[in-house]
């Protein structure tokens, strides 16, 4: 939710007379997604402080107990998602340095849950009494593994602008001139996108935001004094296509345009042709706010909004707009069988392509080009170190790639590197887990042997993930780390997984028609009743539970039970018989070593 110090020149004559023409001809197409809150199977709650004292600069510690589905006040039967901001302090409700906190919220987010692209998006919201301080909004962030603000954010809605915001564009849209409005009484959309026309000493990170628009040109908030936008619903749409973004507000059935015209989508603004996720928060202070900022008491006004301060959530609607629209359920698509990371000659399935839908980075300049042919083929990837003291680098995928699928599988690669050289080989998520495993010098580790020469080595993906990576949504495939300084040339080539388990519902349901229904009761606790269909009886049969970063926790072997349909009970408890936490499981039903269906259920204590 960042605002930009920078806005690039956003509209031509021609754009605009181009955009205006297809406004004329668009059209609002069929429902494609729906989610009105009876149950949050779509959402992930999100917990602790994060990481905005460093930008941002917010005060609350987001918990997950002021985040539920509930009933709208006076529409009974009406469920939404409910989000609570709380002034209060206690153990563990601290800032990022350790620091105590006076205030809890909420925060959800369908990240590696659903994703979208494209379509009409169209929210009805009620927030509550903001006066100082509150910061609601419904916005989203795109699947990209660049870091913010290349994976592009686009926020549908958000409030509580500090008052040289409000004032500068008051005389539009139902604004009144005066400079009277409160942040209760405004409301505004934005878009934001890396832009090297945007880097300042003010602005280092390249942020390029439609609302930075200090001439008041393009910029259009929505006003209405009384009865102000706080405590009722209103509802906001965003026109996406891939060539313009629009965002509206209806109030009273009239229909708002928060900016003068469309935003064109270019070459410098790609990021909005990709998938975004979904992200909805009560946020307390901060940058965007009059009150003050993280750690710098002296930024702003105190907080005086209310508490509890109550927001609901009623649904979120995607439609086809321009015939364009899509939504994606679930993480990534599953790989299988053989996936390549940098391979030239060895069959694959799939795989990336650097500089395509892939990028290598060289971390903090420890390596430059080193001369080594290639092992196969013409493309390698050849490094000498620079003498920092410690090297990485590492090829990172540009969107979350999914290979749950090899966790009995292998990464395998072809190394040329001195035997002296201690180093490790790892793989990152896009949550920010690392894991590595070790290869000490002087020693033949994972079949590779240390003579000088190519020679490939075998790792286990299962001892590659470690504890707590999710192999559903991989940012970084291949890591190779070095800390002890030592200097060296090396190169890499032919990286590229196996091993991988297809995970093909139609071609199983052809040959081998196992299959899962839901469990029930879901949500759950303290257990819950798996149904299943097997085709014939087998003792490779088999009931997985995974939890969500894809490790597994409990394994149900079904070389007992009939051909037909079955049933197993599944108490909460992991195969070492210990209870495992609140939170959303996967389980999958192994017929004959294939993946047959795969399930989410969630535990609730």
């Amino acid at each position: 939710m960042n605002l930009g110090r920078y806005r690039t020149a956003l509209m031509l004559l021609s754009l605009i007379i181009s955009l205006s023409f297809s406004l004329l001809t668009a059209d609002i197409g069929e429902i494609i997604w729906e989610e009105n809150f009876d149950d949050l199977d779509n959402w992930l709650i999100e917990t602790g402080n994060g990481s905005w004292g460093w930008g941002n600069g917010e005060l609350q510690y987001y918990q997950e107990d002021n985040v539920e589905i509930a009933e709208i006040p006076g529409d009974p039967g009406n469920n939404a998602l409910h989000i609570t901001a709380r002034q209060e302090s206690g153990p563990g409700i601290v800032d990022q340095w350790g620091n105590p906190l006076n205030y809890t919220s909420g925060k959800v987010t369908t990240r590696s849950f659903l994703s979208l692209k494209y379509g009409m998006i169209e929210t009805r919201v009620s927030i509550p009494d903001l006066d100082v301080g509150g910061w609601p909004a419904i916005w989203m962030q795109g699947t990209a593994n660049y870091a913010w603000p290349r994976n592009g954010e686009i926020d549908l809605m958000e409030m509580g602008h500090h008052h040289e915001f409000r004032d500068l564009h008051d005389t539009h849209n139902g604004g009144n001139g005066q400079n009277n409005s409160s942040a209760n009484q405004m409301v505004c959309a934005n878009a934001l996108y890396y832009s090297d026309d945007a880097v300042t000493p003010e602005n280092p990170s390249g942020a390029a935001s439609l609302s930075w628009d200090p001439e008041d040109e393009f910029c259009r908030p929505y006003y209405n004094y009384d009865p102000s936008l706080t405590g009722r619903f209103l509802t906001y749409r965003t026109y996406w296509d891939d060539e313009s973004l629009r965002f509206t507000v209806i109030d009273d059935e009239i229909e708002y345009d928060l900016y003068t015209e469309p935003f064109a989508i270019d070459s410098v603004s790609a990021e909005f042709q990709q998938p975004f996720y979904l992200i909805a928060n009560l946020a307390v202070g901060g940058a965007l706010t009059d009150a003050y900022n993280l750690g710098d008491p002296g930024s702003g006004l105190p907080v005086s909004m209310p508490f509890p301060a109550d927001m609901y959530l009623d649904y979120i609607k995607v439609y086809q707009w321009n015939d364009l629209g899509e939504v994606q359920v679930g993480p990534p698509d599953f790989e299988g069988g053989t996936y390549g990371i940098f391979t030239d000659e060895t069959p694959v399935d799939n795989g990336l392509t650097a500089g395509d839908d892939a990028e290598i980075y060289v971390w903090e300049g420890t390596l430059i080009d080193g001369t080594i042919p290639p092992y196969e083929g013409e493309n390698g990837i050849t490094w000498q170190t620079t003498g920092v003291g410690w090297f990485g680098a590492g090829i990172m995928s540009i969107q979350p790639v999914n290979l749950f699928n090899f966790g009995d599988g292998n990464l395998k690669f072809m190394i040329k590197i001195p035997a002296n050289i201690a180093f490790q080989i790892g793989i990152i998520d896009t949550w920010g887990n690392q894991s590595y495993v070790e290869f000490p010098a002087y020693q033949t580790t994972y079949g590779l042997v240390r003579n000088g020469e190519w020679a490939q080595a075998s790792i286990p993906v299962d001892d590659l993930r470690g504890e707590f990576i999710d192999l559903r949504m991989l940012s970084y495939e291949f890591v190779i780390l070095e800390v002890n300084g030592a200097q060296c040339e090396f190169a890499l080539d032919d990286i590229y997984y196996d091993g991988g388990l297809n995970d093909n519902t139609e071609e199983i349901i052809t040959t081998a028609p196992s299959a899962l229904q839901q469990n029930y009761p879901n949500p759950f606790n303290p257990e819950t009743t798996i149904r299943f269909t097997l085709a014939n009886q087998s003792g490779s049969n088999k009931i997985i539970i995974y939890n969500l970063k894809g490790q597994k926790i409990y394994s149900k072997d079904l070389s007992s039970y009939p051909a037909g349909e079955n049933q197993i009970i599944w108490k909460g408890i992991a195969s070492n018989g210990s209870p495992v936490a609140s939170g959303v499981y996967f389980y999958q039903l192994k017929a004959n070593g294939n993946i047959c269906d795969t399930k989410r259920m969630l535990l609730l204590k």
